[in-house]
């Protein structure tokens, strides 16, 4: 079965966009991307504006909370929360999503359900839990210490908190344990939770060179979430490939990602979501402090990586039920703070694979080899990002060659 995409605008995600241009899918994979008059014949043509790739969402959560507040978790069933990122699941592939890197969730098993048949949704490269020390972000400072962690291993499977450097090798091995495809970090403080600073590092050098060479070592990559610029630079000198958030990204931390070749993504959609919104989805009132401290500089932090030269992959940290489907909101904030849509569209394409690492698939461009995942769209989004936002112009839906989302009469 081979499908032809005829399109007004190609936009190959690297690279300049094709004006007239053409995709060829057979079976799972792009066969052929160019000029419609040299496309060859398919059993199955479709006519389009633009023809674009699946879009990566390179930071979210399936955990299946409704709120703003994770102390939400202590009285939430992993049942339930079980079912609702199944949902969650097809809401991002409809918003045109095809491949999640889900950073600390039920990521790793929504992974094997899609896999297998049962959930329809994105391709899922998840962490499993979200390392952190005692007393870090990632624990829940309200709980006692067991609590904190039977809330982590009943929900996402493993036990997340680790301190010194071998507890932090036998905690990456857990996440392996449960299929994770990265590993996620806290390296600095942060929002959410109740007790820390996000200015101040997490974890020390010896426990971050351990984790990052247990990782390397099983050809994993590692993303830390950091605030703070002092955590963001101990994390790249320990060999962190990916800062997650990076609101006080600084020269000397920006300098530093673009030598060590290492990716930013930004979140901006969270930070924006939480100052506009977080107080009537629950957000606890420590946490409308830290962010509006941090809304000020999350911004310009941004604009700074892009004059820098550094490589940006979209990501919103979408971390509630009701978020997912809301990821493309993530583009026009991109651009906002100094991106062109281009630049935009790459982060949320080819750029992608790159905070996989190793793991990486073949995806996020239209290239002949690529994995089929290919988005047709009913507008421009060279011209205005924010056409992604409404689902009803994302007209179809491939992902790996199969249309999980077309009209209803196709």
């Amino acid at each position: 079965m081979t499908i032809r995409i005829d399109a007004t605008t190609l936009v190959p995600g690297r690279g300049e966009p094709i004006d007239n241009a053409s995709v060829v899918i057979e079976d799972t994979k792009i066969t052929y991307v160019g000029p419609t008059g040299s496309a060859p014949e398919a059993d199955t043509t479709i006519t389009t504006q633009t023809v674009m790739p699946g879009m990566w969402e390179c930071h979210g959560h399936f955990i299946g909370m409704l709120s703003a507040n994770f102390d939400e978790l202590s009285g939430l069933r992993p049942q339930l929360a079980a079912m609702r990122v199944t949902h969650d699941a097809r809401a991002a592939l409809d918003a045109g999503f095809t491949s999640v890197r889900e950073m600390g969730g039920m990521g790793t098993f929504l992974a094997r359900a899609v896999d297998e048949g049962w959930v329809e949704g994105p391709n899922i490269y998840a962490s499993g839990g979200m390392l952190s020390q005692t007393g870090g972000h990632g624990d829940f400072h309200g709980a006692s210490l067991e609590a904190s962690r039977e809330t982590t291993r009943s929900h996402w499977g493993e036990d997340h908190l680790c301190d010194g450097p071998d507890e932090c090798r036998a905690a990456v091995r857990r996440m392996l344990r449960l299929g994770a495809k990265v590993i996620k970090i806290h390296a600095s403080g942060g929002v959410l939770s109740e007790l820390d600073d996000p200015m101040l590092p997490q974890f020390s050098k010896e426990e971050l060179a351990a984790i990052v060479d247990e990782a390397t070592r099983m050809e994993r990559l590692v993303g830390a979430h950091c605030h703070g610029s002092r955590g963001i630079i101990a994390a790249l000198e320990a060999g962190v490939k990916t800062i997650e958030h990076g609101t006080y990204l600084n020269e000397e931390a920006a300098d530093l990602m673009k030598a060590s070749d290492a990716t930013l993504v930004p979140t901006r959609f969270i930070v924006e979501y939480l100052i506009a919104e977080g107080a009537e989805a629950g957000m606890p009132e420590y946490a409308r402090v830290k962010g509006e401290a941090a809304s000020r500089h999350h911004e310009n932090a941004l604009a700074l990586a892009v004059d820098k030269g550094v490589r940006v992959a979209l990501g919103t940290d979408v971390f509630s039920s009701p978020l997912w489907g809301r990821n493309a909101e993530e583009l026009a904030l991109m651009v906002k703070a100094g991106m062109t849509n281009l630049q935009a569209l790459e982060a949320a394409t080819a750029n992608g694979p790159a905070t996989l690492g190793p793991q990486a698939p073949e995806s996020g461009q239209l290239a002949a080899g690529y994995d089929a995942d290919v988005l047709c769209i009913d507008g421009d989004p060279t011209s205005d990002v924010t056409v992604l936002e409404d689902q009803a112009k994302i007209t179809h839906v491939f992902k790996g060659g199969v249309a999980y989302k077309k009209p209803a009469a196709s």
